[in-house]
């Protein structure tokens, strides 16, 4: 099925048909279920996917199908484009989202990859040049994107969650979230508590807000630390981190903390409807999760001031 049929004939409910090849990945609830006319082997994805990878689908499912033949799509003007900047373009046309990866000259660029996705994204199939890359293994996304996360993000969003600019560890059975961009020490503080309980990632966190209330989950998209895990825990604090002479910790403000963390969620593709959840996200984190500045030096003597905070009643905090 070409780029074209799919697009404007798609399967009733936007169904894919079953693949010979096929593995499960579990995310913050969901399950990427990833099908392949290509075998998948163990060494298709990096190793760090194994710490995700489940034997049964949850109820929650986002299945993906690789197909490794693609045909140059002619874009008209039903095509409504919504984010150009190599290397992507991205349309919207009836009910499909479409992704382009583009890049060489602007009038006539090259596609080396285009994917299709229902509404909610919960259902697509990515066209690829051929199964090169598929081939040589180590692959770094599921999606074969960049990044996962400008799948994950809009499906998230929908869920009440979001991806964060953060690391994550369970301490003494919490979940404690270290906010900062590219050298906040980010990297350096999980790396100081490793001994103290289990990094979940140290560059990007998932935050999901369940009925019984906020968790973080573990992601693979990690920084320097090529620690990883799939595991989870209620949401204890978030901290902001700053470099300093001295360690302590700060309470902030509800209005500091609507204030300052939409800059550390991640924004694969904005749109307005996404916007409105995520700032509506933000301001449940506010009203119920407990937010610090936290003030560190590289003595590692915040660990002492953690352990304390961390058997402290939240209550007198």
């Amino acid at each position: 099925m070409t780029i074209e049929h799919f697009i404007d004939s798609p399967p009733s409910d936007f169904s894919i048909l079953p693949s010979l090849y096929y593995r499960y990945y579990s995310i913050a609830g969901l399950t990427l279920n990833l099908e392949s006319d290509s075998a998948i082997t163990d060494e298709t994805f990096n190793t760090k996917f194994k710490k995700f990878q489940v034997d049964l689908p949850t109820a929650d499912i986002i299945t993906i199908r690789h197909i490794f033949s693609m045909c140059t799509p002619l874009i008209d003007d039903t095509w409504q484009l919504v984010y150009k900047k190599d290397p992507w373009a991205i349309y919207k046309r009836g009910n499909c989202w479409i992704y382009l990866g583009i890049s060489g000259d602007e009038k006539r660029p090259d596609f080396w990859t285009a994917g299709i996705f229902d509404e909610s994204h919960s259902r697509g199939i990515i066209y690829h040049r051929d199964n090169t890359s598929f081939l040589n293994g180590n692959n770094q996304s599921l999606t074969l994107f960049p990044t996962d996360q400008i799948l994950l993000a809009r499906v998230l969003a929908d869920r009440q969650a979001c991806y964060v600019h953060a690391a994550g560890m369970i301490l003494h059975g919490q979940g404690i979230l270290f906010v900062g961009h590219s050298e906040a020490g980010k990297s350096t503080t999980v790396s100081m508590l490793k001994d103290e309980g289990e990094i979940l990632c140290d560059d990007r966190i998932i935050v999901r807000h369940w009925p019984y209330g906020f968790k973080i989950h573990g992601t693979w998209s990690h920084g320097d630390i090529p620690d990883v895990s799939n595991s989870s825990a209620p949401l204890r604090a978030i901290f902001f981190l700053e470099q300093s002479q001295e360690n302590s910790i700060e309470p902030l403000d509800k209005k500091a903390v609507i204030r300052m963390l939409p800059f550390y969620v991640i924004k694969p593709l904005v749109t307005a409807d996404w916007w409105e959840k995520i700032l509506d996200l933000v301001h449940l984190i506010s009203q119920e999760v407990p937010v610090y500045r936290l003030k560190l030096d590289r003595s590692g003597k915040v660990r002492d001031l953690l352990d304390e905070f961390l058997c402290t009643d939240p209550g007198k905090q």
